[in-house]
């Protein structure tokens, strides 16, 4: 069970099925540390929110019922250059930034060299935090190697999604992947961050799908940076 889960989808996402109070009180229920909020970005054909949703997140108290609330995103990816479908003063807002290529958006699958060109130049942009599900190879193809060195060496953490580690949706070539990632990030003495993804309170900082793999990717819980909420905040230049 994650003390922190920073992957949170509520309604204004367009297909997930609770409010940000919800997640709250299942928040405080489960003793957990701290949530943040990222919807998909406007660009996303299912979003139900612009710009302007998250410049207003800022508005929420910073904790509630005792719970770390922290509001960010999960942009798009919506060219090759990199650019990502929120404005820079709207990104200067929020408390962190999560983005990767999402087929519900006007980007179209340009193969694996370019795909990973387009994640570079938004890991090397400076303008986010996290980069989700990289592992996710599936109709969007990229190079999980190039991707992975060039987000350590930017201190962009890479995410392990636990949405995609259902038995229907992973597979050998994801299992791969995640191996690629974690001796990446071990190589560089870096951690990786573990999200949710959650569509509903019943998922939230629920991790089990990803405890029966552990082992066989060779992920050990001192590369998890959810463990280690100082050094995360630190990473992410927010206070505790």
């Amino acid at each position: 069970m994650l003390k922190i889960d920073l992957h949170i989808h509520t309604i204004a996402s367009g297909h997930a099925h609770c409010t940000i109070w919800e997640y709250i009180q299942q928040a405080k229920k489960l003793k957990m540390k701290a949530i943040g909020i990222t919807e998909h970005g406007p660009s996303s054909t299912e979003a139900l929110v612009s710009f302007i949703y998250f410049r207003e997140l800022g508005r929420i108290p910073k904790i509630i019922d005792g719970v770390r609330v922290l509001k960010g995103a999960e942009a798009n990816i919506i060219n090759t250059k990199g650019d990502l479908d929120l404005d820079d003063e709207t990104l200067k807002r929020l408390d962190y930034v999560m983005a990767n290529i999402h087929p519900t958006t006007a980007y179209k699958n340009k193969g694996a060299n370019i795909n990973t060109k387009s994640i570079i130049n938004t890991i090397k942009s400076g303008k986010i935090n996290i980069l989700t599900h990289p592992f996710v190879d599936k109709g969007l193809s990229s190079h999980i190697e190039e991707i992975s060195e060039e987000a350590c060496k930017n201190d962009v953490l890479l995410e392990i999604d636990t949405a995609y580690l259902s038995e229907r949706r992973v597979n050998e070539a994801a299992l791969q992947r995640l191996k690629t990632m974690i001796d990446t990030v071990r190589k560089y003495n870096k951690k990786i961050i573990v999200g949710t993804d959650s569509h509903n309170i019943w998922e939230l900082g629920d991790i089990s799908k990803l405890d029966k793999i552990k082992k066989e990717i060779g992920l050990t819980d001192n590369l998890i940076i959810n463990n280690y909420p100082k050094e995360l905040f630190k990473l992410l230049k927010i206070d505790e």
